[in-house]
């Protein structure tokens, strides 16, 4: 049922995934867990997905142990419980930027006392199976990761605020917003950008808590897990297909 990657991200483990945001069909999912990555991020903000294809692409996932974690498209309770009731293991909720908003996040994704999410079992949150409610409800706050992502001035500017609130795991950047935010679109290595994401480090160690990135290059990864993040999400399935068919595409018009 679960992968365990709150228990790896808790212990300060190292963890890699990547995004899908393109395929609809479970193999995508399947796929990313055959290649070794630890979880794979299901693109609900900028991807074309319906909760029946999400739920699809969980199942993907989850059947080669890799875990499933969803970017909804916003901190709502009817994207949040419902892509969990799929048996998603995380969510990340984009654009985090005050404490009000780590709390309500909070509030949907765990079950009581924690939170207030709505206790649904028989479905493919407990893969189907008859279990005790009281049992699920408190192995599933253990095991359910939720971050923030951390995308505007505004994130950085209340930090320490959002890592603090219990249930907050995790404060992953989102680099391309923040660079537009700044003043300087696109350049996610601009002096300036690198100053403010090595900030949600800072504050991430100091609040006992964990700070990640996704970015499409693997230099500026590299850089970040140097840093201390440990939280490593690479490119999307778009993006890799993209690339490897461009350079094999090239390879092949200038060979003999």
């Amino acid at each position: 049922m679960w992968s365990g990657i709150r228990t790896k991200v808790l212990n300060s483990e190292v963890v890699y995934g990547m995004m899908v945001r393109q395929g609809r069909d479970p193999g995508a999912t399947t796929l990313v867990g055959q290649v070794g990555f630890d979880f794979v991020f299901i693109d609900m903000e900028h991807g074309a997905y319906s909760l029946e294809t999400v739920a699809d692409l969980i199942r993907g996932a989850k059947s080669v142990g890799c875990a499933p974690i969803i970017r909804v498209p916003a901190a709502e309770r009817y994207f949040i419980s419902r892509v969990l009731d799929a048996g998603a293991e995380g969510i990340m909720v984009p654009m985090t930027s005050t404490r009000e908003q780590a709390e309500r996040v909070v509030v949907y994704a765990k079950f009581p006392p924690m939170g207030r999410r709505g206790v649904g079992l028989g479905n493919a949150q407990v893969d189907f199976a008859a279990v005790k409610a009281s049992d699920f409800t408190a192995e599933a706050n253990d095991r359910t990761l939720v971050i923030a992502q951390i995308e505007n001035e505004e994130g950085i500017r209340n930090i320490d605020e959002i890592l603090s609130v219990d249930g907050i795991d995790l404060a992953v950047m989102g680099p391309n917003d923040l660079s537009f935010d700044l003043g300087y679109q696109g350049q996610t290595d601009h002096p300036k950008v690198v100053e403010e994401i090595q900030k949600v480090v800072d504050a991430a160690r100091r609040c006992g808590k964990h700070s990640g990135t996704h970015m499409g290059s693997l230099e500026q990864l590299l850089y970040w897990k140097a840093q201390g993040m440990t939280f490593i999400a690479y490119n999307t399935d778009s993006g890799l297909l993209y690339k490897a068919a461009s350079e094999g595409l090239q390879s092949l018009k200038e060979g003999a």
